[in-house]
């Protein structure tokens, strides 16, 4: 039987938590019968849309059998070629991982907390979370590019879920998160407060998040003055990594990205290099 959903779900108003500013995006799938058990999965918690990392027949006849009355969802589906294209407008991407990473063991959230805070983050613009391959999980790379890592506590003999178990898991944390935050104000307040970047003001310019696309042409930015002050392709890598967690930990607003933009441009200037056009 159809559900009817919750009234004032198709939209919510500016500043409002809004599940259709959440993206599930799945990366490199090798299951079509898993895309289509995520739609189903999808739709049953509200949530609609669905971006496809390299998939393999993603729209074949076990998919669509599995997307049982959420093949609209199937059909809205966006097929990219790589995660970059994927989140390249979204504000937040945060990941979803069985593996403790060595990097970020002490870090991972459990799927309430992670929900909590994709709900708070949709007050602002798109969120995507993100699943790796079902083999494998995320790569290092893509574990790299999340703001947040999420771990689901399993018993050890079996530590690993399906991939559509785990959108389900995650998508009704998601949706329990987003029906607390309507319901309560001031639960809403508490889980935006945890922001700590939209609390920093320019006496000139707006405050907002900077797309995925606009950090990654600054940490680019940033390589690029590694390289002219001859550090090597490992020590930029590794400079950067540590610089992507500090921003994932405190916060980057837009107009912060013109301090490394300028810095940058500076370091190209005196190596005699053409440095990026600053922004106004």
């Amino acid at each position: 039987m159809q559900a009817s959903g919750t009234p004032h779900e198709k939209g919510a108003p500016a500043g409002a938590p809004d599940l259709e500013r959440i993206i599930i995006v799945l990366s490199h799938t090798t299951e079509p019968a898993n895309i289509g058990a995520t739609c189903r999965a999808m739709k049953t918690m509200g949530l609609k849309r669905l971006r496809l990392i390299r998939p393999l027949n993603p729209r074949g006849r076990t998919s669509r059998s599995l997307a049982h009355a959420s093949q609209d969802v199937l059909d809205a589906a966006e097929v990219v070629d790589t995660l970059e294209e994927a989140v390249a407008e979204v504000h937040v991407v945060a990941g979803t991982t069985s593996r403790r990473r060595q990097l970020r063991k002490h870090a991972l959230l459990p799927p309430r907390d992670l929900a909590e805070r994709l709900v708070a983050h949709t007050a602002d613009g798109l969120v995507a979370l993100l699943f790796g391959t079902e083999r494998t999980g995320l790569t290092n790379d893509e574990a790299d590019l999340c703001r947040y890592l999420s771990t689901v506590d399993t018993a050890a003999p079996q530590p690993s879920l399906n991939l559509s178990q785990a959108v389900q898991l995650y998508a009704w944390e998601i949706r329990q998160a987003w029906l607390r935050a309507k319901a309560d104000a001031e639960a809403l307040a508490r889980t935006t407060a945890r922001r700590p970047e939209m609390s920093v003001h320019h006496p000139h310019r707006s405050t907002r998040l900077p797309t995925q696309f606009q950090l990654d042409m600054m940490y680019a930015h940033l390589a690029g003055a590694m390289e002219a002050l001859e550090y090597t392709e490992f020590e930029r890598r590794k400079f950067l990594t540590y610089l992507r967690q500090l921003h994932m930990r405190a916060g980057i607003v837009d107009w912060e990205l013109q301090i490394y933009h300028l810095l940058a441009n500076r370091i190209l200037k005196a190596a005699g290099r053409p440095g990026l056009a600053e922004e106004d």
